[in-house]
């Protein structure tokens, strides 16, 4: 049996909706139903699909070590192909050095333009100001007759508002002593992937939702809108959390 046949029958078996396993596993319902379907292409990476495959097998009670292996076999080896062949046409596509030599020179004329722009507009604004300077000397000094105004003559200054303050979604993520993998998706789309060292960070701001999947739980300080959440898991520990949390409790 395949593994997107082992993990949708053993999530019917459970009783369980694609919606209720998202809340539960923090695993968005698009990408289970992908696992299901073992439609891998639609998930960020090769390591978003182990890591969500590992949490998902778990989840339904299913041994996680035989389900990558499976994966690993079967479509792991697919997918370093096809990164490959990209490479490939990459190092072959056309480059820039057999093309006419005439965009040098418009790049050369662009920069000239520049220059000559920047240099009239810093003559302009010399002579500018000292056609005010020389306005200011030329005002006679208020007579004796004419009164300062009164303050009660004066308009009331308006009181100006605060800014409106960011509520949006802000998240901090501190490795303390060991290396940390880290995967992000920010309002729907991947944000970030990579390896972090300890001592090191990052940072995410979102409108409406931020996942993210931590390697390596137990290294990793999470601080959420300002909030010091500590570690989130076990050291080794790969989980993936939704903020905000809407789950019921």
């Amino acid at each position: 049996m395949d593994i997107g046949d082992r993990l949708k029958e053993a999530r019917k078996a459970s009783g369980l909706t694609l919606e209720a396993v998202e809340e539960r596993t923090k695993i968005r319902r698009k990408y289970i139903k992908a696992l299901e379907e073992e439609r891998f292409e639609v998930l960020p990476g090769p390591i978003y699909a182990k890591a969500f495959l590992k949490n998902y097998a778990k989840f339904l009670q299913l041994d996680p070590n035989e389900i990558l292996e499976i994966y690993n076999q079967q479509f792991a080896v697919e997918q370093i192909q096809g990164v490959a062949k990209t490479s490939s046409e990459k190092e072959f596509e056309p480059g820039i050095a057999g093309r006419p030599r005439y965009w040098l020179y418009l790049v050369a004329a662009v920069i000239i333009l520049g220059l000559a722009v920047s240099v009239y507009y810093g003559v302009m604004k010399t002579m500018s100001h000292q056609v005010n300077q020389n306005k200011e000397l030329a005002q006679p000094p208020l007579s004796s007759d004419e009164q300062p105004q009164k303050p009660e003559d004066q308009l009331p200054a308006v009181e100006q508002e605060p800014p409106a303050q960011n509520h949006g979604i802000n998240l901090v993520l501190e490795v303390k002593t060991s290396k940390c993998w880290i995967g992000a998706e920010i309002d729907g789309s991947p944000a970030f992937q990579g390896m972090l060292s300890a001592g090191q960070s990052k940072s995410f701001t979102a409108d409406e939702e931020i996942y993210v999947t931590l390697g390596n739980a137990g290294v990793v300080e999470v601080v959420y809108n300002g909030e010091n959440l500590g570690f989130l898991g076990r050291s080794g520990e790969v989980i993936t959390r939704k903020f905000p949390d809407r789950s019921p409790e």
